[in-house]
């Protein structure tokens, strides 16, 4: 396959975030728009007006997708393939705990979450701040200072600067440059 080509999972993956998108718009009450590729003159691609409603219908599409999952894997058992072959469609790792066979039926019928996958990805998400238009990395909700949970947005972000506020009046703190009252 040469690099201009797409897999067939490629394609699929494709076709189910724009079902996610559908769903979004049937079911959540938002629009589908278009939304400029940065960096890309005339190229554009369909966004939600209201990413929440993508996140909710996100949600349920990964539910329906997680009982189809279990629904799939018992019919596979029923057709005579093993715990461990379902293990093995699922990507299992062979953990040295528990067979993949074993961390199959935890996942499907025990509802317990599947091992990790090995990854080397840092704990972090990148986004597009839409006030600042600037490309953030975000490390999650755990530290308490705005800027220990995100960094990248220009220094007269707006909403950086609302955030910086919100930490000072919840923490009790005046203004870190020093012209609040001590």
């Amino acid at each position: 396959m040469s690099a201009l080509e797409v897999s067939r999972r490629e394609r699929a993956a494709w076709s189910t975030r724009a079902h996610v998108r559908r769903v979004a718009v049937a079911a959540f009450d938002t629009i589908e728009q278009q939304e400029p590729v940065e960096g890309f003159h005339g190229l554009s691609r369909p966004v939600l007006a209201d990413p929440l409603a993508g996140v909710r219908a996100g949600r349920l599409v990964a539910e329906v997708a997680a009982g189809a999952l279990r629904d799939w894997a018992l019919r596979a058992r029923g057709a005579g393939h093993s715990w461990d072959a379902v293990g093995q469609a699922l990507e299992l790792p062979q953990e040295s705990g528990s067979s993949r066979a074993e961390a199959a039926w935890e996942w499907l019928i025990e509802h317990r979450p599947p091992p990790p996958m090995a990854s080397t990805a840092p704990g972090s998400a990148v986004w597009v701040c839409t006030t600042c238009r600037a490309r953030v990395r975000d490390s999650g909700p755990f530290a308490s200072h705005p800027d220990d949970r995100e960094t990248g947005h220009l220094a007269d972000c707006a909403r950086r600067a609302a955030a910086l506020d919100m930490w000072r009046i919840d923490d009790g703190r005046q203004d870190e440059e020093g012209d609040g009252d001590a």
